[in-house]
């Protein structure tokens, strides 16, 4: 009996012509999906998009796009800094717009296409300063995080791009999208800082007030008091300018608390625009790092180290980014092969030593201690920025093994030429198995 065929699963991009390439990427990612992951699972991915329709007719027909819209399986909506084509003749203001709007309406009467929005994370000072084009993307991803009917991500490179597209296909194609549904990023902010910001607020707040008394008291016609009305009301500007930035980053963390991530992105921008205050960056910085916005947070991050003239703040900002667990996995294997190298009834003692000396998170701060002497402030936060990467999480993985790998090679190199100079002689302790940390037993009879 012949090879059953494939179900075919057609995929729609949507997207403004800021994402070339991520386009470039959703059909690079397709082909690699359907020469692997694909033809095990039964499965053949169809990549749909308006590049498919200018090859087959020579020009962009939204008639024939909408086609596409109409028959697709998984309907994609990328969107970074532009709106899109305007759609002169249609009710909506892009055809990209159009588009999503089609496949949604779709939805909501058949259950298909499934519909997921991408956002590329855009730099602080555009949130802050918004054009034409990037208030309306802004304004419909508002729209979606208070409609919750659509699930919508954030990406920074074409290389996270590339992983959402093959982690949400491969999941729909094995019936598990809701699971993904489920998932939801959480942003807890320091108390201790988010309680300083809100006193610091309050005493803002009397700041003001005492400016603008001081300058109400300047009140009068002598050159004297015209030098004094100056001087206050130039005092009055630097402290409403301040109030206003506490105000907006305590306005920022009310709304990451209840849930309203895209309002506490802007809140933040627009806070940290040109402040100087050391508990605004840290808050903001955290909140953009929380929320998978490495490269925003990074720029945060290097201010303060410079405002501070500490390059520790950058290196927390380093150590926060590793994986959970991947100092201890680390010491892990740095322990298990010198273990080797202890007599075996002395293996636990060893162990206990070595917790003695690197637990309680000992081995963290002597970490952090050598990256503030050996790396300046840039090359932390650019470290950061690429361990924020798909490809810097990965590469930290892939240095454990690469680690592994160096010892296991060490270790019988070591015995092969052992054997080699010494054939009568006992072999190496070095070479034998390793003993795990489980705290075991480890007398064995002789």
């Amino acid at each position: 009996m012949g090879k059953a065929q494939p179900r075919e699963i057609a995929v729609f991009i949507a997207s403004p012509g800021d994402l070339a390439g991520e386009r470039k990427v959703f059909k690079e990612t397709i082909d690699s999906l359907n020469s692997g992951f694909a033809d095990g699972a039964g499965v053949k991915f169809i990549p749909l998009g308006w590049e498919d329709v200018l090859a087959e007719t020579g020009r962009r027909t939204q008639g024939v796009i909408n086609q596409d819209v109409d028959r697709c399986d998984f309907f994609i909506l990328a969107l970074h800094r532009r709106w899109g084509q305007r759609a002169s003749d249609s009710k909506y203001s892009s055809y990209t717009e159009e588009e999503y709007e089609r496949a949604l309406r779709r939805w909501k009467k058949t259950n298909s296409p499934e519909v997921v929005a991408f956002f590329k994370n855009v730099d602080a000072a555009s949130l802050a300063d918004p054009g034409r084009e990037l208030k309306k993307v802004l304004a419909f991803r508002k729209k979606l995080e208070n409609g919750k009917t659509t699930l919508f991500r954030s990406f920074n490179t074409e290389t996270d791009f590339a992983q959402e597209i093959d982690k949400h296909l491969r999941a729909f194609a094995r019936g598990e999208w809701k699971n993904l549904d489920q998932e939801k990023r959480e942003v807890d902010l320091p108390k201790g800082e988010v309680s300083a910001l809100t006193k610091a607020n309050r005493e803002g707040a009397r700041r003001v007030k005492r400016a603008e008394m001081r300058l109400s008291s300047t009140k009068g016609r002598s050159k004297r008091n015209d030098k004094r009305a100056l001087g206050a009301k130039a005092d009055l500007t630097l402290v409403r300018a301040y109030q206003e930035e506490l105000t907006l980053a305590r306005a920022a963390v009310e709304a990451a608390d209840a849930g309203r991530l895209q309002d506490a992105t802007i809140l933040f921008a627009k806070a940290t625009e040109g402040t100087t205050d050391l508990s605004i960056l840290a808050l903001a910085s955290e909140f953009f790092r929380q929320i998978g916005d490495v490269e925003n947070a990074s720029r945060l991050v290097r201010r303060q180290a410079a405002i501070a003239h500490d390059r520790t703040i950058a290196a927390r900002h380093y150590m926060a980014l590793l994986p959970e667990g991947w100092t201890a996995s680390m010491q892990n294997q740095i322990v298990t092969h010198l273990l080797t190298t202890v007599p075996e009834e002395d293996a636990d003692e060893f162990s206990s030593i070595f917790e003695e000396i690197w637990g309680g998170g000992r081995a963290e701060s002597f970490m952090l201690e050598l990256m503030v002497k050996h790396f300046s402030t840039e090359e932390l936060t650019q470290f950061a920025r690429f361990l924020g990467t798909a490809e810097g999480q990965s590469s930290l993985q892939k240095q454990q093994l690469v680690m592994q790998d160096v010892i296991n090679f060490s270790a019988s190199e070591v015995d092969r030429v052992w054997k080699k100079r010494h054939p009568t002689k006992r072999a190496l302790d070095a070479t034998t198995e390793p003993k795990q940390l489980s705290g075991e037993d480890t007398d064995k009879e002789k």
